[in-house]
């Protein structure tokens, strides 16, 4: 997944993962997926320095620890229970306060070892840890003075957060905190009247509650705030952010803090998405183990998956932090522990080629991507190309020598910027080919790629899965009846144009059927020529069975072409692809009318 933004469906807001100037020229599609900040803002923020952020681009791969009361239920933190949460968070969960704030004296956590913890993220390859101290609920799970809804009034009795940090740096792991500046149980929290005097009072707490973070815990390495501006559903005025940030740098000399103080911050954090490539700005991709941040006993992702999706991060240049999170026992579940582990003698089998290197000099591709360090460019191939040949163009300097990571060297051929390179079946690694390669001279500028037409065309959406697909549809019109509806997906981005309408039905529609179940990740639709006031009410649906239908998308504009990426909201993250053999697209209206298509193509694998 290698597109640089969040992008969503059409139940949850547009949230922004990246911090750019308003003078950046990269193209913001989709609309709100980025922080703009204006040059003067971002001049009068404060940064750490390139040099407190080496460790953090070279370490590549942390842990992300989601722990607290909700997982009493095994639901996510704060989103899956709190029934109240204040503005401008919407929507309800389903337990009352009454309830899930009884479940404290439940935490006991008899198998909890933050040794053990630590032990894993090693084993794992992580080389750093952020652990949640505070999540919406208000829950603290550090031993605080201004509160008694803490960790240390449970049964378990003891302070959660240091027990972690102190495991942290006994085995000089560097550590990090996650802080929520939401907090839906605190009387006084009311950001959208931030200057009234009840959320002063609460901004007064919060500056207390992270200075006492920054003062017990020894070093910390990361700060992890949790409220994006988001199309300015948050703004720095709400946290006093430059205050506070500044604060947090003088109490913690060296420390970095990610974009999510409503400020530009030292990296972004795309979540549940791996980012684009970006070397000019650290970046963290969010990512979650199983389905869920904290423990659920939904499946965890396969070795092989978590490889490709640490490998998509690492061509980009970026870092990906993965989180997982304990039972309510406080053990972890070995199905999980398993398959980080089978991850992690991948990577620590090829740390050389993880750790400290940069991405490029060719950006990520379809076959996997590339990280160079000094003379040395790695190859990691997630999808061996066809024959088992790669050919790269655009590389200048001479290659000295190619060979698979392990040792075995290999046959290539260089004539001018050309290369290819042979990896012989017998060298493949099931999970990830590295592929070493050793030129004369240090690795040149990034290569530029072709420009792409679409944002489907990026390597993150995987292939075109309907080119073989069959189609129905509701009447075609007596004026523009199509010889042959299945051109209206074999085609491109041109060919037959259609129209659909149903008389007194009201809702014309064309279903395309995969033929199988796939996994769905982007929808294109280019609308027919000279019709852009039969734009409006076009809904996109999915279904497995062809009879239980899921509305994913709905117009908003009357482009001529949308691209609708296909994804899931689950507790304010964006999961990308979703399962379904069948894609429905229909138009709702209250009078009669045609549905006015020119091509369609489906993205996924």
């Amino acid at each position: 997944m290698l597109l640089g933004a969040v992008l969503l469906a059409s139940t949850a807001p547009l949230f922004a993962m990246w911090s750019v100037t308003d003078d950046d020229p990269r193209p913001r599609n989709p609309r709100h997926a980025f922080d703009v900040f204006s040059k003067e803002a971002w001049k009068q923020s404060n940064f750490a320095s390139a040099e407190e952020l080496q460790w953090f681009r070279d370490a590549k791969y942390g842990m992300f620890v989601h722990f607290g009361l909700s997982t009493y239920k095994n639901a996510e933190l704060s989103w899956g229970v709190c029934e109240v949460r204040k503005a401008p968070d919407k929507g309800a969960g389903p337990y009352p306060a009454s309830e899930w704030m009884s479940w404290k004296d439940e935490f006991l956590l008899p198998d909890f070892d933050a040794e053990q913890m630590v032990r894993h993220a090693q084993t794992a390859g992580m080389k750093y840890i952020v652990v949640i101290a505070k999540h919406h609920d208000g829950f603290h799970m550090w031993d605080t003075r201004l509160s008694d809804f803490k960790v240390t009034n449970t049964p378990f009795g003891r302070d959660f957060l240091k027990e972690v940090a102190d495991a942290c740096h006994e085995a000089d792991m560097k550590f990090g905190i996650y802080y929520s500046q939401r907090d839906w149980i605190h009387p006084d929290y009311e950001p959208t009247n931030w200057k009234g005097e009840k959320h002063q009072r609460y901004i007064a707490y919060q500056n207390e509650a992270v200075r006492e973070l920054c003062t017990r815990y020894g070093k910390v390495d990361i700060f992890w705030f949790d409220a994006l501006t988001w199309g300015n559903m948050f703004i720095p005025e709400m946290w006093d952010a430059e205050n506070l940030t500044r604060t947090i740098r003088k109490l913690q000399p060296g420390i970095i803090i990610n974009n999510r103080a409503s400020l530009p911050g030292d990296f972004d954090t795309p979540e549940q998405k791996i980012g684009s490539f970006q070397n000019h700005r650290p970046w963290e991709s969010c990512m979650t183990l199983c389905s869920t941040w904290s423990y659920s006993d939904t499946p965890a992702k396969s070795p092989k998956r978590l490889v490709e999706m640490l490998v998509s991060t690492l061509c980009g240049d970026g870092n990906m932090l993965m989180s997982w999170g304990p039972k309510w026992s406080g053990a972890f579940d070995q199905n999980q522990v398993n398959s980080l582990q089978e991850c992690g003698a991948w990577v620590l089998k090829n740390e050389a080629a993880i750790y400290g290197t940069r991405g490029g000099p060719w950006q990520p591709e379809k076959w996997g991507g590339s990280v160079y360090r000094d003379r040395t460019i790695y190859l990691h191939i997630t999808r061996m190309p066809e024959g088992n040949k790669l050919t790269l163009e655009g590389l200048n300097p001479k290659v000295l020598r190619a060979r698979i990571h392990s040792g075995t060297t290999i046959l290539f051929t260089q004539v001018g910027a050309r290369l290819e390179v042979n990896i012989p079946p017998e060298v493949e690694d099931p999970l990830c080919t590295v592929v070493e390669l050793t030129l004369d001279q240090s690795v040149p500028a990034i290569i530029p790629r072709k420009a792409w037409k679409s944002i489907f065309e990026s390597p993150d959406y995987g292939s075109v899965v309907s080119e073989q697909a069959s189609l129905r549809i509701s009447s075609p019109s007596q004026w523009d009846k199509p010889a042959s509806h299945a051109l209206l997906f074999k085609g491109g981005l041109t060919g037959e144009q259609f129209a659909f309408h149903t008389g007194a039905e009201m809702k014309p529609n064309a279903i395309v059927d995969l033929g199988g179940k796939r996994s769905i990740r982007g929808i294109l639709i280019r609308n027919r020529e000279g019709y852009p006031e039969r734009r409006a009410g076009v809904v996109v649906s999915l279904s497995l069975d062809g009879e239980t239908w899921e509305q994913v998308w709905a117009a908003s504009d009357r482009d001529e072409t949308w691209e609708i990426p296909v994804t899931s909201f689950v507790a304010g993250a964006h999961v990308p692809g979703k399962d379904a053999r069948y894609v429905k697209i229909e138009r709702r209206l209250t009078k009669p009318d045609a549905l006015h298509l020119q091509a369609v193509k489906i993205f996924g694998e």
